[in-house]
């Protein structure tokens, strides 16, 4: 039935919370980075160059690491690809913690960024096969409301150490750096979470016996090659790219907009981001509630609509920075119901197991160097027409709105498991 509720075990609580955390440092590593640079300009002396080469290169590393990440997990072993992902990402934000020059700080967020951005496939893929896909929606919303809190707690911790220099940083990074340290010593070292990892693997290793699927080593050439595989890796590309770059823009470059474009001050934009941001975690906590439901589909098509017509509205009143700043938190509500999760959750349910990691990991990759080179134009545009940004978010909301409908019809049409709806083999 399509409103039949599994509940979650404790130990699929404690495996999401342990893959949650990587979510959360993911996501702290891209805020802290924000936050630091400022500083790094003043005492590092920095100059914009070398400002916009840090930014671009964190970007760039974690779309290597997913590239590289997918593959390896696939390769070597989820889980221990998973373990090193996390040991690299303490190791990098120590360097960076305690960088009192470029060089050494180019090398911790290099190293950082790779490992960050490896872990994103593979621990994806470590969740979905130790979980039903009846919880998929639950399990991956809850990683999201790891990755806002890891903003909200990074932009928390630079406003409390605002006024401490080069120890802002090092309180960034240094906390960064415990949290990946103490995951980790939790997943190598606890005999009671590995004997839970390999329980719940042996269990969908039975049910996916019992229901005649196979465990196979796929190559991504042979992956690419399969138009079963192809097609819904080219939606599912599409449709999480033109979602990323109007919620990159926005992530990255709002209080850059508020106080460059719309003349507003830095506290102002500040208090903005971090309302948007408690909207998300808001609305992130409601959609865990529905994520597994028949009413999964009709909040993606809201989301879709109110991020639509908040690009519209800002399109038309594009000189008005009061207009700007409500339809901005209703688009970073939006993005909860029909973005990244979703994403997530069709990457587990297109793909064969042991190509999920490989197939996500090349995908996320892509889009990241694309939506990293639109960044770099992204200030430029803003300065020579806030009205043509906002018209091209317009755009980019169609064509990842158009691709969700797409890919809802094709689960639909070709009887995929998903729990939240009735297939046409039904």
């Amino acid at each position: 039935m399509v409103d039949e509720k599994v509940k979650l075990s404790k130990a699929n609580v404690l495996l999401i919370i342990v893959a949650g955390l990587a979510s959360y440092m993911d996501a702290a590593l891209l805020v802290s980075l924000g936050v630091a640079l400022p500083i790094w300009t003043k005492y590092l002396a920095l100059n914009s160059w070398m400002v916009g080469l840090l930014s671009t290169m964190l970007t760039v590393a974690v779309a290597i690491g997913s590239f590289v990440g997918g593959w390896l997990s696939d390769k070597f072993g989820r889980v221990a690809v998973f373990n090193a992902d996390i040991f690299f990402v303490a190791i990098g934000s120590f360097i960076i913690a305690i960088a009192q020059n470029t060089t050494i700080l180019i090398i911790g967020v290099v190293i950082a960024g790779l490992a960050s951005g490896a872990d994103l496939p593979t621990s994806l893929a470590v969740i979905s096969e130790r979980m039903s896909s009846k919880v998929y929606g639950r399990a991956i919303s809850s990683t999201q409301i790891f990755w806002t809190m890891g903003i909200l707690l990074s932009q928390f911790i630079g406003f409390i150490t605002a006024n401490s220099g080069m120890g802002s940083p090092a309180a960034l990074f240094g906390w960064i750096g415990l949290v990946a340290i103490i995951n980790w010593c939790v997943r190598v070292f606890s005999k009671r979470f590995k004997q839970i990892e390999t329980d719940l693997v042996d269990h969908e290793h039975v049910d996916c016996a019992s229901n005649g699927q196979s465990v196979k080593k796929y190559r991504l050439g042979q992956l690419l090659r399969t138009g079963g595989l192809l097609v819904p890796m080219i939606l599912l590309t599409v449709f999480y790219l033109f979602w990323n770059l109007p919620a990159n823009t926005w992530g990255s470059f709002v209080n850059y907009f508020l106080v460059t474009v719309d003349g507003r001050t830095q506290a102002y934009s500040t208090i903005v981001a971090l309302i948007a941001n408690i909207v998300c975690l808001l609305v992130n906590l409601i959609y865990l509630k529905v994520s597994d439901t028949r009413y999964r589909y009709r909040v993606m098509y809201l989301g879709i609509a109110v991020a639509l017509l908040s690009f519209v509205t800002a399109g038309i009143f594009s000189d008005d920075w009061q207009i700007f700043t409500v339809v901005y938190i209703f688009y970073s509500g939006s993005t909860v119901l029909c973005g990244e999760a979703l994403y997530k959750i069709w990457s587990q349910t297109f793909y064969p197991v042991d190509a999920r990691a490989t197939m996500t990991g090349f995908s996320y990759g892509l889009v990241r160097v694309l939506t990293a080179a639109f960044s770099l134009v992204t200030p430029t545009l803003m300065g020579y027409s806030p009205q043509l940004l906002l018209w091209i978010m317009v755009g980019c909301t169609v064509l990842f709105g158009a691709c969700a409908v797409i890919i809802v019809a094709i689960i639909k049409k070709t009887g995929l498991k998903d729990p939240t709806m009735k297939t046409v083999s039904e």
